[in-house]
């Protein structure tokens, strides 16, 4: 069984014109798994679009239990 402490991160998605927030999160090990989950994420997002017009920059905003934005990862 693993022990090790875990926090939770919420994986927030801002664009020019919205933003979503993530009402879950996740349970991971640091804020480096974080930014991998973000990372894979983004790619799977990428791969499912199936239109060929641009959509706008956006971004991940991982945010750590008390809100606080820990990091941002682009989704591009």
């Amino acid at each position: 069984m693993n022990t090790a402490a875990r926090s939770r991160y919420f994986f927030n998605v801002r664009s020019d014109a919205r933003y979503e927030r993530d009402p879950l999160g996740l349970l991971l090990p640091d804020i480096d798994a974080a930014i991998t989950a973000a990372l894979y994420g983004g790619l799977v997002s990428v791969r499912q679009r199936t239109s060929s017009r641009r959509r706008p920059r956006q971004l991940c905003e991982i945010t750590d239990a008390t809100g606080e934005v820990v990091a941002v990862v682009p989704v591009e």
